[in-house]
């Protein structure tokens, strides 16, 4: 039996990931003694926890909580503000009155629940609406009658490091896709699984009807999920190309 053949460059390293850790379980759940595949599935293990290990120290985990916390606190800023402009709706000054409701009306043309917005919608609307708190005179005259100046300028500072944030985290993936390393660590693993896959092809000839069969049927599945999951991203991509 033949395994099919897969395009190592079309793997994302978390689907190569996944693939070496799919051999890896398949082949170690038979019985070797009658197929000394041994010597490959140790080659292959090592390759997969090197490629895992490297991936793990290139990780965006601190990029992902520097995003999390920044939003947390762009967040707070908003709902303040919109609190604070409900609060002095019923304030008895009309001046007080009035310049909440102006502020409100300002927010709600941006998006009034920018909190539940994806990044992209809240941070290009809050920027929209933070440049209105600057140019238009009746918002910065209605800022002023209430005096919460500082809380746009909280909303103001985290929106800028959210900015930043994300894009750190955009920088350091382009580095992670572009990293040498990661590309040695990758090809070893690609020999590793080929050595594997060709020895146990010719023992399968050898030994027909083995279990060797059972397994080369495995990997199969496993490489076929793959191949359908690039397939998918690709249509996906290809739509969105289309539509824009």
């Amino acid at each position: 039996m033949k395994i099919e053949s897969f395009n190592e460059a079309r793997l994302r390293n978390a689907e190569f990931v996944s693939l070496g850790n799919d051999v890896l379980k398949i082949t170690k759940a038979y019985d070797w003694t009658k197929f000394n595949v041994s010597g490959f599935y140790t080659k292959a293990e090592t390759s997969v926890a090197n490629l895992k290990t490297h991936l793990n120290k290139l990780g965006t985990v601190s990029e992902t909580q520097a995003i999390d916390a920044t939003d947390d606190l762009f967040n707070n800023g908003w709902r303040a503000f919109k609190h604070i402009c409900k609060a002095f709706e019923l304030h008895p000054d009309v001046h007080m009155r009035e310049a909440a409701i102006t502020l409100i009306e300002l927010s709600k043309t941006h998006g009034y629940n920018l909190h539940n917005e994806s990044y992209s919608v809240q941070n290009a609307s809050a920027k929209m609406f933070l440049a209105d708190c600057m140019n238009k005179p009746e918002a910065k005259a209605a800022i002023e009658t209430l005096a919460i100046q500082e809380n746009i300028e909280h909303i103001t500072t985290a929106l800028n490091d959210l900015v930043r944030a994300i894009e750190t985290r955009k920088s350091k993936f382009v580095n992670e896709k572009r990293d040498g390393n990661t590309k040695v660590l990758r090809q070893k693993l690609s020999i590793s699984l080929d050595s594997m896959f060709k020895y146990i092809e010719a023992m399968s000839v050898l030994t027909p009807g083995s279990e060797l069969d059972s397994m080369i049927k495995e990997i199969n599945e496993s490489i076929q999920k793959l191949d359908f999951a690039i397939k998918m991203r690709t249509t996906h991509n290809t739509e969105e190309i289309e539509q824009n």
